[in-house]
């Protein structure tokens, strides 16, 4: 009986190992992240890409701001032992906060820009994919490279992706 047992659990393990090695690999969704064994991260970016030594990385920071009174700003940047600095953000206009007229202003603002992002979105499927926009020649001469997302929910997994690189030294590849 014992050995019956023992001949079955030895069979059943085997044939478990045989479906596991054969199941073929799948590729990762574009929104995945894939571990390496190169040590590098890279990012892989609606606006380009960008590749860094994982332990080239000095430090790693997010933030959150308010540009100009229009725009609150989430922001990655990376140290690295180099002048070029990279910025990967999330941008969205500052909502007005309260009731009354200001919350009925604010439905009035949300709804134009809907308006305007449908209307521009006929015209060209582009043409309201975030840019990144630099004023010549202070960025060209500033060294820094920058990355826009189109979500925040992008950005926080960037910089998910970003610290565990930093944290083991583990490369990997990361999809907008």
């Amino acid at each position: 009986m014992k050995i019956l047992f023992f001949a079955l659990l030895s069979l059943l393990g085997s044939a478990t190992a045989i479906a596991q090695s054969s199941a073929p690999a799948t590729p990762a969704s574009p929104n995945q992240e894939e571990v390496t064994r190169d040590g590098l991260w890279d990012g892989k970016l609606a606006g380009g890409s960008y590749l860094v030594r994982c332990t080239q990385i000095l430090a790693l920071s997010k933030h959150e701001y308010v540009a100009d009174g229009t725009a609150r700003v989430v922001e990655v940047n990376l140290t690295m032992n180099s002048n070029m600095t990279v910025r990967f953000y999330y941008l969205e206009p500052v909502r007005l906060e309260g009731g009354g007229v200001i919350g009925a202003g604010q439905q009035a603002i949300d709804k134009a820009r809907e308006l305007m992002k449908d209307a521009a979105s006929r015209v060209s499927p582009t043409l309201t994919t975030p840019k990144v926009v630099k004023s010549y020649p202070i960025s060209t001469h500033a060294h820094t490279v920058e990355f826009v997302l189109p979500s925040e929910e992008r950005l926080n997994s960037l910089h998910a992706s970003l610290e565990r690189s930093f944290r083991t030294g583990q490369g990997r590849v990361w999809r907008e």
